[in-house]
């Protein structure tokens, strides 16, 4: 049968949705003299910052950097990265060889240059896709809100035949499985760093390097876990530091202390810390550039969540804050307000109230962490960490009460993407915490990996189907 010419076949929503994340960029610096997202071998004056460099006669003047001239009274030119074009080429193999039929290869009966043309695509797509007149992430909504027929659950709308007693049954296991699950996480980092479980200390620092990750949003969680874990809590509380101290061990190990030349009695006092405690830990110090501070706003940017981190870190060795939110826990009427409550009133240093950056200020704030940040943090961080806790320790009352507390804290339906599609394909509404993250579960462990053989909905909506067959799943792309 003659393939049908239609660019719709081939621009198929949820394919371009599925490649919404991907980057095409060179492997090297580029030569070119046409703006781009490619970094050059040269310097210009574009946006990107890259460096300081003394004036030299003959230099335009208005590149030079007056704040410096009144600090320092020296001369510094500024430098910047220059971005330059990239030819993109895609390749297709039109040979015979490629008419080859696989089942695998998509989940439908496909030929492989049929897939690849679509592949091809979408990749297309993702290259332009500076030059839409709307983001991915906004054409991914409308898709979202207006799905075409193709755009589904492998099981939908089949499931809406299942029974509704073994929908919330199957939903009522994955959200215990979730809970165990992060539980699970947290025990073996546990594990990795000692043989002594009733360690105060090592709960102490497996809480902070968790609350650290989520401390890094999606574009520096890696960052800020690998930060934290050099961070090492048996050692620092024994050097019995100050608020200060806290904040140069954090800037000092993460990089952004080097080359820093403002002057200011706060910096000043961080370098002359560092120097004196960073000569004692002796650990590896990341760089600035690892971290990322693209297309973030100056409130998200990753030096203000370090300053939280500093002040958290303090608050952990000095002020028993797992031991506080034990305490919640156990004996508190409003868990989430009291928590939200304990997380807000950890006080950063007054420089981070004032300023985004070293030497970049901005208006004072009061409130140093958003409460959709500390709700994040209880879902992912304390509840399994507590109940970890509870299980180890045996603590029954204590469990029952997080357990109960899963189930029935509220929770808003449709937060985001995710949740809000698989309400609408598998029929029900989120109600509470334990609802959303099994669906959350439901979603990353089964459907994106296409286990629905596994599944108790897709057990009975595929039962007459062959085991070993692939049914190709909805993958959501969370920004």
């Amino acid at each position: 049968m003659q393939e049908v010419s239609d660019y719709k076949k081939y621009l198929n929503p949820s394919i371009v949705a599925r490649l919404s994340n991907m980057e095409f960029k060179a492997r090297m610096v580029v030569e070119g003299f046409i703006a781009g997202l490619h970094k050059s071998p040269y310097h210009g004056f574009s946006v990107e910052f890259a460096e300081h460099r003394q004036y030299m006669p003959g230099d335009d003047l208005k590149h030079l950097d007056w704040k410096i001239l009144g600090k320092t009274d020296r001369y510094y030119i500024k430098r910047f990265e220059e971005e330059t074009n990239l030819k993109s080429y895609l390749l297709l193999d039109i040979s015979r060889s490629m008419d080859f039929k696989s089942d695998k290869l998509t989940g439908i009966n496909s030929r492989r240059k049929s897939f690849f043309k679509k592949f091809i695509s979408g990749s297309s797509t993702v290259i332009l896709s500076d030059f839409l007149n709307s983001s991915i992430h906004d054409i991914w909504k409308r898709i979202i809100n207006n799905p075409s027929p193709e755009f589904k659950l492998p099981c939908f709308p089949q499931n809406r035949s299942v029974p509704d007693v073994i929908v919330d049954d199957w939903l009522q296991t994955l959200s215990r499985d979730r809970l165990v699950y992060k539980s699970e996480r947290i025990q073996s980092r546990l594990n990795e760093i000692t043989t002594d479980i009733c360690g105060k200390i090592f709960w102490d620092q497996v809480l902070f390097e968790f609350i650290c990750e989520a401390l890094g949003f999606s574009k520096n969680k890696e960052q800020f876990l690998k930060l934290s874990k050099r961070i090492e809590l048996d050692k620092i509380k024994k050097l019995k530091i100050n608020t200060d101290e806290t904040d140069s061990i954090i800037f000092g190990l993460s990089g952004f202390l080097a080359g820093v030349r403002f002057k200011n009695p706060y910096v000043s006092e961080l370098k002359n810390n560092w120097s004196t405690i960073g000569a004692k830990l002796q650990k590896e110090i990341m760089d600035r550039s690892e971290w990322n501070f693209f297309r973030l706003r100056p409130a998200n940017f990753p030096i203000l969540r370090l300053a939280y981190a500093s002040a958290l870190l303090y608050e952990i060795l000095n002020n028993e804050l797992f031991k506080c939110i034990i305490k919640i826990f156990e004996d508190s009427e409003e868990v989430i307000k009291d928590l939200e409550r304990t997380f807000m009133e950890i006080n950063i240093s007054e420089y981070w109230r004032v300023h985004y950056d070293f030497g970049k200020e901005k208006k004072p704030v009061l409130q140093t962490i958003g409460s959709e940040r500390i709700k994040d943090i209880i879902t992912n961080v304390l509840l399994p960490f507590v109940h970890l806790y509870s299980v180890i320790f045996e603590k029954r009352n204590l469990q029952n009460r997080i357990e109960y507390f899963y189930k029935r804290e509220k929770q808003k339906s449709g937060s985001n993407e995710v949740t809000r599609m698989m309400e609408k394909q598998i029929n029900v509404k989120i109600r509470s915490l334990a609802d959303e993250q099994s669906l959350i579960q439901l979603h990353n462990f089964y459907c994106i990996r296409g286990k629905c053989n596994e599944c108790g909905i897709g057990k009975i909506v595929f039962a007459n189907e062959s085991n070993d067959k692939v049914h190709e799943p909805l993958r959501i792309i969370l920004y």
